[in-house]
């Protein structure tokens, strides 16, 4: 891996101020998860007595939440609502979701949620209207089986984390209108907890900035050098794909493979290119080609093997991010650092931070500066070669 300007990491630290959101966002966010659990619990809930715990998960639990490309986009909100005391033996897929689904209906009415719910093929969404402009995602699930999780952790992942997977329900499943124990098996608690300890290998870094300990302090708060390297990796991806959005890479696969190849760097620069020069490594030839680490069953390249433009995509970013990258640090000698950084990552860089990273001109001798203009009436315009 070729070596870095010094200042890079500077800049890429200047990236993440463009790209972070408010952290009143992630405020609201989590008001939102804790007002459905206690909706969920309340007296008269369909769902009460099934123990429902609602757990966030997504980039705003992992705290690589990035600004959309637009003002009016919206910020994506995902959350797991375990049904404790319920089995897959109990109830079929079909009519737990439309158990969850009514319970979800009442609470958008109750809080004046004017937007319809809608249901999508595992999960139903939520549509909230205000400053923020969220939606949230929300999967009813519950407890996977013994057995399953028994395969789980000999398949390789750590029992702390197999015991967190949960089974799905899924409107594609042949089984969707039957009580069986074949449901869809995931496991994105588990995922949860395996990307808070990879982010932790920056754990030196975290507690000199915030000074507690980490279990003191929420993991979006962290910042570690791997928050920031997956921020600033999503922001490419969102530039590269903008015209074609259905093609890009997921961010779980982003978030998975950056995780994967995180060997807690202190200097982000440093984090960064690392991780996308290691990214390949944990590609597989085969399935599950990008497996999640708490359930290697479950693949989030899932989608690659029915639609091969969408691995494609994959490299075709991956080489981009890489290129881009690494050509970054050539542009402090010149003066093509800001139009690099807005076309590459749609950053409009401050003054303050242009007469930082970029080189001041060289003031010209008076005798230059006071010379009459030569005139030539007949010399071609630069333009005129291709015009």
């Amino acid at each position: 891996m070729p070596q870095h300007h010094p200042d890079l990491s500077l800049l890429l630290a200047s990236f993440i101020d463009h790209l972070d959101v408010p952290k009143s966002y992630y405020q609201k966010a989590s008001d939102r998860h804790r007002s459905l659990a206690e909706w969920l619990h309340r007296d008269g809930s369909l769902v009460a007595a099934f123990d429902p715990d609602v757990r966030p998960q997504g980039s705003f639990r992992y705290g690589t939440v990035i600004r959309p490309l637009h003002a009016d986009d919206e910020y994506d909100l995902d959350n797991v609502c375990l049904l404790r005391a319920l089995t897959k033996a109990a109830i079929t897929q079909a009519e737990l979701k439309r158990l969850y689904g009514e319970e979800i209906n009442a609470y958008a009415r109750a809080r004046n949620i004017l937007a319809p719910v809608t249901e999508h093929n595992r999960c139903w969404r939520l549509q909230y209207a205000d400053e923020a402009n969220f939606h949230l995602d929300t999967l009813p699930c519950v407890p996977e089986d013994a057995a399953v999780i028994a395969k789980i952790t000999r398949a390789s992942a750590a029992p702390e984390l197999a015991q967190r997977a949960v089974a799905i329900t899924d409107r594609r499943h042949p089984l969707y209108m039957q009580k069986s124990s074949l449901w869809l098996s995931s496991n994105p608690r588990g995922f949860a907890r395996w990307f808070e300890s990879r982010a932790a290998l920056g754990r030196a870094l975290i507690e000199n900035r915030v000074k507690a300990t980490i279990e003191d302090v929420p993991p979006y708060e962290w910042k570690t050098t791997l928050q920031s390297s997956i921020q600033i990796l999503k922001r490419h991806r969102d530039v590269m794909f903008r015209k074609t959005p259905d093609l890009m890479p997921i961010s779980m696969i982003i978030t998975n493979l950056a995780a994967r190849a995180y060997e807690g760097e202190p200097d982000l620069a440093t984090a960064l290119l690392h991780i996308v020069e290691r990214m390949p490594a944990f590609v597989h030839s085969d399935w599950p080609r990008v497996p999640n680490p708490a359930d290697p069953a479950e693949d989030y390249a899932d989608k690659w093997s029915r639609d091969a433009r969408l691995e494609r995509s994959f490299w075709q970013w991956h080489a981009q991010v890489k290129s881009h990258l690494a050509s970054l640090s050539s542009l402090f000698t010149g003066n093509r650092l800001e139009c690099e950084v807005r076309s590459v990552f749609a950053i409009d860089m401050t003054e303050a931070e242009l007469r930082r990273f970029t080189p001041r001109p060289q003031s010209v001798p008076a005798v230059v500066k006071a010379a009459a203009p030569l005139i030539i009436p007949s010399a071609p315009k630069p333009w005129a070669k291709n015009g």
